[in-house]
């Protein structure tokens, strides 16, 4: 069973303070039995050292009479219910009884063993205490010049002490009741203190995780608490940092690069590696027209609208927008790392942006207002690929020889069409016939032998 921390900070607590009232008490009540019986001792041992001084010559003489004398002294002493006199034999001599109900009978048959076991003490008196009748007995042997002559038995009540310790008991029940409540009242104010910034680090770190990077209240108190808090604010603010920055690289990178990046952040350096890519050209034709018929404003709000048809799709190809250059854009495919099935991804990516910006157009065609085509070039080849720039500003590219083919091809390529050089289209491991038109030479500018492309 699952029990929050609230739960247990409040049950641990009540716990702890109950089982320390509980040994408290059965301490106190030891104590008190304790002391009962250490001061009865003091309280009575003289008297009964004196008694049996007194009543020697009278059981010495068998002197009943003189013997009921001494011991009438204590009829109706308070806290006396009984004098008991034996013999040497163990028989009763002489007695006082303020409690009928005691019936100690003889020596022999009672009091030899009398109602509990014996603790001898000073003098020879022996102390008894039978707590089931809460009596207390006393007794010493009656010696003549060391010839023991009997036994006499003082018996006690212990009820004086008795309401005491009830006295006692019941204030320490009470003060152990308020000490309960204030501890409950204590323990529940710590259970809600601590559990609850907890609970909200833990809320928050949910929504972190959804993304919501809101900060957690810091308590009032300053403690421990109190500094997780802060650490927590802090961290989720980094994150919140870095969450923004990542956004930010996806939008000029493919998830994959920026993921990459910020894994290996000891890559972002100056220099580059040679390594095999996709280079993928759009660019608006005619478009020199469009901009001198049209205000700038109109232009560049064209230009984001058709951008913003298709850059998604090369994210969803996992591809990387390398460059917007004004009417045209550079796609990569194989950064950072190329695979087999980029070419069919790229191949795939040039159809889904052609078909974005044909729906765009025909639906601005329609409400009348301006619009565009776009042609497209692809090229597979070698080129370098890391950051160029300086050290406080890099932009992480491809350069080389396929990316000037790669945009010279595109430049021959007409409205709406889709020119895939010979090499890549030998790479790819979909059929794309059926997108296919024709297939023609072209020879681009600054380059002296022509190219076998494919028209789609």
């Amino acid at each position: 069973m699952r029990l929050s921390l609230f739960y247990k900070i409040l049950i641990l607590s009540i716990l702890v303070l109950s089982l320390s009232l509980g040994f408290g008490y059965v301490l106190l009540e030891h104590q008190i039995l304790r002391q009962t019986k250490i001061q009865i001792k003091k309280d009575n041992q003289l008297l009964l050292l004196e008694l049996t001084r007194s009543l020697s010559l009278p059981l010495l003489k068998n002197d009943r009479l003189s013997l009921e004398d001494h011991l009438g002294v204590f009829e109706h002493s308070p806290g006396v219910l009984g004098v008991y006199v034996y013999n040497r034999e163990g028989r009763l001599q002489g007695l006082i009884e303020n409690d009928s109900t005691l019936n100690l009978g003889d020596y022999g048959d009672s009091a030899k063993e009398p109602l509990g076991a014996g603790e001898p003490i000073q003098e020879g008196i022996t102390f008894r205490h039978v707590q089931d009748r809460h009596l207390n007995l006393l007794s010493a042997d009656i010696s003549f010049q060391g010839v023991a002559l009997g036994k006499v038995v003082l018996v006690l009540s212990d009820a004086p002490f008795e309401a005491v310790r009830a006295r006692i008991n019941r204030s320490f029940l009470i003060l152990g009741g308020e000490s309960l409540l204030l501890a409950f009242l204590g323990s529940l104010f710590l259970s809600v203190y601590i559990s609850r910034p907890i609970r909200s680090l833990r809320d928050a770190t949910e929504r972190i995780m959804e993304g919501d990077f809101q900060k957690v209240e810091v308590p009032v108190l300053q403690d421990e608490t109190g500094d997780l808090v802060n650490a927590f604010n802090r961290m989720a603010l980094e994150m919140e940092h870095k969450e923004r920055l990542e956004k930010a690289l996806v939008r000029y990178v493919s998830r994959e690069v920026a993921e990459h990046l910020i894994n290996h952040p000891e890559l972002i350096h100056l220099g580059g590696i040679r390594q095999e890519v996709i280079l993928v050209f759009a660019d608006i034709r005619n478009f020199t027209y469009l901009s001198n018929k049209l205000p700038s404003e109109e232009v560049i709000q064209i230009l984001n609208d058709y951008f913003n048809s298709f850059i998604d799709e090369i994210f969803v190809h996992h591809g990387s927008v390398n460059n917007i250059m004004g009417d045209g854009i550079m796609i990569v495919f194989g950064i950072p790392q190329f695979s087999e099935s980029h070419p069919d991804q790229a191949i795939s990516c040039a159809l889904s942006i052609r078909e974005k910006i044909q729906s765009l157009s025909d639906r601005r065609e329609r409400d009348g207002l301006p619009f565009v085509q776009f042609g497209l070039g692809l090229h597979i080849g070698e080129g370098v690929v890391g950051h160029i720039g300086s050290k406080t500003r890099m932009e992480y590219t491809v350069v080389g020889g396929p990316v000037n083919i790669a945009y010279r091809i595109q430049e021959e390529a007409g409205p709406g069409e889709i020119l895939v050089s010979d090499i890549l289209w030998k790479r790819l491991s979909v059929d794309y016939s059926g997108f296919k038109k024709t297939t023609r030479l072209v020879t681009p500018k600054g380059l002296e032998e022509p190219i076998l492309v494919h028209v789609l």
